[in-house]
């Protein structure tokens, strides 16, 4: 078996997956065990959520590597620079981050191998001589802008907002520009990387605030039973129902959808579906008769 099965496979074993929900563990137990040698590549600077997400999915073992933009950590992935790309693919607030869940629709050299969900906390970060009041631009990532809109409508109505690469990016253009006018989006933990202070805490619309993290492999799709399994389905939307109706049926719990364009034509989409209480068997039954085009992405536990 290739080194990515025997990696997964032991550590859902001293971790204690099975094939339905997590249970209530002892921390310990759910403690992923990996070699000291692999590399996991994340949307960096430093300090970024996908960072946070890549350390607590991997618990500290291996090594967390930050990439440019996550089209370059999904590349390295393929290119076998690192046995990882740890990828954002859902926020509660701000939706389906589209552009990431194309990159995974793109190379269909990838397989998920876990699933990390994230609470996220959304902070305005600045440098220390900074007051709200001065604050005339904001940096993030969109999705960061997104969380915090409403926080930031209310108390910096008249603050451009800016698009970077990353919530630490943002926070790095601060630091860096040392423009008392400027603060960022990001996480709490970017205050002490980046030696600015924290003018506003818990700004994201809502405390129910997570993001959904894929682990992506190129390796071969696992099929052993786990805690979740996704798959694509390439086609038309008058056959989705269908394929929900045989899913149920099948007692295959829905756990999340995302559609993105064929780019063929009208009403022609992927769509990327991620269930549970669902086997790599009862998968292959679910596709048999189907008019899709079903890509099997890999069963994993989630962390």
């Amino acid at each position: 078996m290739k080194k990515i099965f025997l990696i997964l496979a032991f550590a859902c074993i001293m971790s204690g997956c099975a094939c339905h929900e997590q249970t209530d563990e002892p921390e310990q137990q759910k403690k992923n065990i990996f070699p000291d040698d692999f590399t996991a590549a994340y949307l960096g600077p430093e300090g970024t959520y996908s960072h946070e997400a890549c350390n607590l999915f991997f618990a500290g073992q291996g090594r967390c590597i930050p990439a440019d933009s996550v089209k370059s950590a999904v590349e390295s992935v393929s290119e076998g620079r690192h046995l990882f790309a740890v990828v954002p693919l859902e926020n509660t607030v701000g939706g389906a981050v589209t552009d990431y869940v194309d990159t995974l629709i793109a190379h269909p050299e990838l397989s998920v191998a876990g699933e990390v969900v994230l609470p996220i906390r959304q902070n305005l970060l600045a440098l220390p001589q900074t007051e709200l009041a001065a604050v005339r631009k904001v940096y993030s990532h969109p999705q960061g802008l997104i969380q915090g809109r409403a926080w930031l409508q209310q108390h910096l109505p008249d603050a451009e907002l800016i698009e970077v690469s990353s919530t630490a990016a943002g926070v790095k253009a601060v630091a860096e520009g040392k423009d008392p006018a400027a603060a960022a989006v990001a996480s709490a933990a970017c205050a002490d990387v980046y030696g600015v202070k924290i003018l506003a805490r818990s700004i994201q619309l809502n405390d129910s605030n997570k993001t959904r993290f894929y682990i992506l492999s190129a390796d071969r799709a696992d099929t052993a039973v786990s805690q979740r399994l996704a798959f694509t389905a390439s086609g038309s939307a008058a056959e989705l129902p269908l394929l929900m109706a045989r899913m149920q049926q099948m007692n295959i719990r829905l756990e999340t959808i995302h559609e993105r364009p064929l780019k063929t034509e009208l009403g022609m989409y992927h769509y990327l579906i991620e269930c549970s209480s669902c086997s790599y068997e009862t998968y292959q039954k679910l596709t048999e008769g189907s008019r899709f085009n079903f890509r099997y992405l890999g069963s994993f536990p989630v962390r």
